[in-house]
């Protein structure tokens, strides 16, 4: 009996002891486990490649469309009546400015000139005028011939007057000294008067042959400015009255460049821009045109600020009507903050970066702009020398810790 509660004690006593000494174990390991579950709450930072954001000068352009059109339109019309005896262009056909493209009869005008030269020279026949010397009116016999009578009823006059004084003479025989003395005059007057009557008619026949020589200059059509013939109104032995169209003529070199500004645009707009173009029927190919006209108001429908450009087409490629998407150049040096543009993220519309701030990652929202080659420009969201992250991007977000390179 007393060995077995010998036993029974003994038993006891081992179970506390082996209790005691798993509370001791539990007791001494509790600290290391609070620390290795802090070392786990702990995030691990994200290795990535940084950059600096940086400010370089950018060319600035606005993307528009436009459609060319024809510097000048003019249509060319008969300046005299007659048959259209010579036309020596067609549709299509290049001119110069001044050349010769059509020329209408001439006979009826050439005659014109012949009869206004006779009527002239017989005229100056009278008056005794010789072409290219100067005339003195008191040179015509008429007027030579009235002076002398003139001077001799001076004379006359003048004896009179002596011999009336003296008693010699009655007065009435020097009040018909006087008389004729009054004539005398008035005939001299007469004369020169009908000269200077028939120089008003010479001047006038002067006027008549240069119109009439105008008339036959008239009919040789030339060519008002360079270009093509647009259309053709009129055929070799048609009859033309005076404003008959013959045929229109239109202006390629140089042509104009038409297009709308947006309005965010329009304030950058100024004349002597330049505008590069192409045109999908000479694809591959750039041409450069300039700002010569700016519209005066935006346009109240779209909003847009309407330019014309003016296109060098030396070699005749372009031609009116074709449609150009063209780029404005408001700047060929403006700063702006450029980052790569491999560090932007796109998803749903909107772009962002993480900017790199004391070992953490901040999440921005931005603005791009233009890119240039493995760069893109930020307009809004990244300031010149902030630090943005370049890889792992994936892994990132607001607040994370990085550890950067």
């Amino acid at each position: 009996m007393l060995n077995l509660i010998g036993h029974r004690m003994a038993l006891a006593l081992a179970l506390a002891a082996v209790l005691t000494g798993a509370a001791c174990s539990r007791t001494k390991s509790q600290p290391e486990a609070t620390a290795n579950a802090a070392v786990a709450a702990t995030p691990e930072a994200v290795d990535v490649t940084t950059a600096a954001a940086i400010t370089r000068g950018l060319q600035r352009t606005v993307e528009v469309v436009g459609s060319l059109a024809a510097d000048e339109e003019v249509v060319i019309a008969a300046q005299a009546a007659g048959e259209l005896s010579q036309l020596n262009v067609d549709f299509g056909s290049y001119v110069t400015q001044g050349q010769v493209i059509a020329v209408i009869d001439q006979r009826d005008a050439k005659l014109k000139v012949e009869q206004a030269e006779a009527a002239l020279k017989q005229t100056m026949a009278r008056l005794g005028m010789k072409e290219g010397e100067k005339f003195d009116v008191n040179q015509n016999a008429e007027v030579r011939q009235a002076k002398a009578q003139l001077d001799w009823s001076q004379m006359d006059l003048d004896r009179a007057a002596k011999l009336v004084e003296n008693g010699d003479v009655s007065r009435s025989i020097y009040d018909q000294s006087v008389t004729q003395n009054n004539l005398a005059k008035a005939r001299h007057q007469a004369a020169v008067d009908a000269v200077n009557q028939q120089l008003a008619v010479v001047e006038q026949q002067r006027a008549a042959l240069s119109l009439a020589k105008k008339a036959v200059t008239d009919t040789v059509v030339r060519a008002p400015i360079s270009g093509a013939v647009k259309e053709k109104f009129a055929n070799r032995g048609s009859y033309l009255a005076v404003g008959g169209r013959i045929l229109s003529l239109v202006k390629i070199n140089p042509l104009r460049l038409r297009a709308d500004i947006p309005e965010s645009s329009s304030a950058a707009v100024r004349k002597g821009q330049t505008m590069n173009l192409t045109v999908e029927a000479l694809a591959g190919r750039t041409f450069t045109g300039r700002i010569v006209r700016i519209g005066p108001s935006l346009n109240e429908q779209t909003r847009a600020l309407t330019v014309e450009a003016e296109v060098n087409n030396s070699g005749n490629q372009l031609r009116p009507g074709m449609f150009a998407k063209s780029q404005l150049i408001t700047a060929n040096d403006a700063s702006a903050v450029m980052i790569p543009a491999k560090a932007v993220l796109t998803a749903a519309g909107l772009s962002k970066v993480f900017v790199i701030e004391n070992g953490k990652a901040v999440e921005r929202i931005v603005k791009t702009g233009v890119s240039d080659g493995e760069l893109i420009e930020i307009v809004e969201g990244v300031k010149a020398n902030e630090t943005v992250a370049v890889s792992n991007l994936e892994k990132l977000e607001q607040g994370s810790v990085v550890t950067s390179r």
